[in-house]
């Protein structure tokens, strides 16, 4: 299918990098702001992230996953991609977004972001969309 990709395609085609802690803190606080507001969304995915520990070492390798599995029946992978180096030399990073309906390994190409709290937020778009607030 065009526009669909498969983990295993994202992780061999992407030049990533690491996810810092301050990157971490950002989606810990929107999962957070999402609970106070009754929403299913948890960090992880079945089959690629299935704990903590499975978690944090995926967000080393640059990938984020999180998972709807009532609300929007979808997950939402995230990855951080090497932009290059800045005029001073610091590393700049995007953000790439794919989606998928929860289980199968079809994930559909999203945005991409220049910011990590741009990228985060737009789950929150996903469910204000289908109705939650």
């Amino acid at each position: 299918m065009q526009g669909f990709v498969s983990f295993d395609d994202i992780v061999r085609t992407s030049t990533r990098i690491a996810f810092t802690e301050n990157d971490l803190t950002v989606a810990a606080s929107v999962l957070k702001a999402g609970r106070e507001k009754d929403r299913d969304l948890v960090m992880g995915a079945t089959g690629i992230a299935a704990n903590g520990q499975e978690f944090l070492d995926l967000a080393n390798r640059g990938i984020v996953v999180f998972t709807s599995r009532h609300q929007l029946n979808a997950s939402f992978l995230f990855t951080k991609n090497d932009a290059g180096r800045s005029l001073f030399g610091s590393q700049k990073a995007v953000y790439t977004a794919y989606v998928n309906s929860f289980d199968d390994d079809e994930w559909a190409v999203g945005s991409v972001f220049k910011m990590w709290t741009m990228a985060m937020t737009s789950i929150g778009n996903v469910y204000r969309g289908n109705g939650y607030r």
